[in-house]
């Protein structure tokens, strides 16, 4: 009985090791409305369920018409370590609405993410429905779409201290009817000064803010025809002395 196990051990192909890293993906499925700063995270689970360290990679595919932040996540995993990393994952306006798919591959290991593109409801604000954001300038761990994504605990900073006029900016395609702007700023270096300002075939100051403590302020105005909305800033309060505007919301 041993020599016939034995060699039916050596006639049969040897099982391939188990994967030592687990992958998930959160959420498992994910709607997308259109637009440039409406993208949302995915969040892609490494996991080390092996008794020994191991260096980890999951690779991210989609179709053109979405946008990965990133299409690689690798990592080092201590034995029994789980890592976490957000990616991000945008539509940009114009994509056409539909079913799509993201495929994670770790290993041996694969999920796929089914991804739900759509168009800004008619109900959402004019912000959600911009087309353009731009800014005179950023900084990397504060990107020009932090003040557009409808996270105030987020914010975009232009790229140059103690440097003004700094500006940011909305546009859309089509004009939109404009009456209001919120700027919601820092409640620590938050804007001081500005002016809100409309196109309509050349900049028109609309509203100024001077002296601002408030992390909040709205600018009413008559309501105006524009293809885009710009907020002129000026000055700060200190904390070297640079623009920062964690919401801008147009109606």
């Amino acid at each position: 009985m041993n020599t016939t196990a034995a060699l039916l051990c050596a006639l049969l192909p040897a099982l391939p090791a188990p994967d030592p890293v687990h992958l998930t993906v959160n959420p498992h499925s994910l709607p997308l409305t259109t637009g440039p700063c409406n993208a949302r995270n995915l969040s892609v689970r490494l996991a080390n369920i092996s008794g020994r360290p191991v260096y980890a990679d999951a690779e991210l595919t989609a179709p053109k018409a979405l946008h990965l932040q990133r299409t690689l996540v690798s990592t080092w995993l201590p034995a029994g370590y789980t890592r976490a990393v957000p990616v991000r994952v945008g539509a940009a306006t114009g994509t056409p609405p539909g079913a799509y798919v993201i495929r994670v591959d770790s290993g041996s290991r694969h999920v796929d993410v089914p991804v739900t593109v759509a168009a800004p409801p008619p109900a959402a604000g004019l912000t959600t429905h911009a087309t353009g954001v731009t800014a005179a300038s950023f900084r990397a761990a504060n990107p020009i779409c932090d003040a557009a994504d409808g996270d105030p605990a987020t914010f975009w900073s232009d790229g140059t201290n103690r440097y003004w006029p700094d500006w940011y900016q909305l546009d859309w395609h089509t004009p939109v009817t404009a009456s209001r702007v919120d700027v919601t700023t820092p409640a620590e270096g938050g804007l001081r000064d500005w002016d809100v300002q409309v196109w309509a075939g050349d900049w028109q100051t609309v509203a100024s803010v001077r002296g601002n403590s408030a992390t909040t302020r709205t600018s009413e105005f008559p309501a105006r025809p524009t293809t885009a909305v710009r907020i002129l800033t000026l000055a700060a309060n200190g904390v070297n002395d640079l623009s920062r505007i964690a919401e801008l919301t147009v109606s």
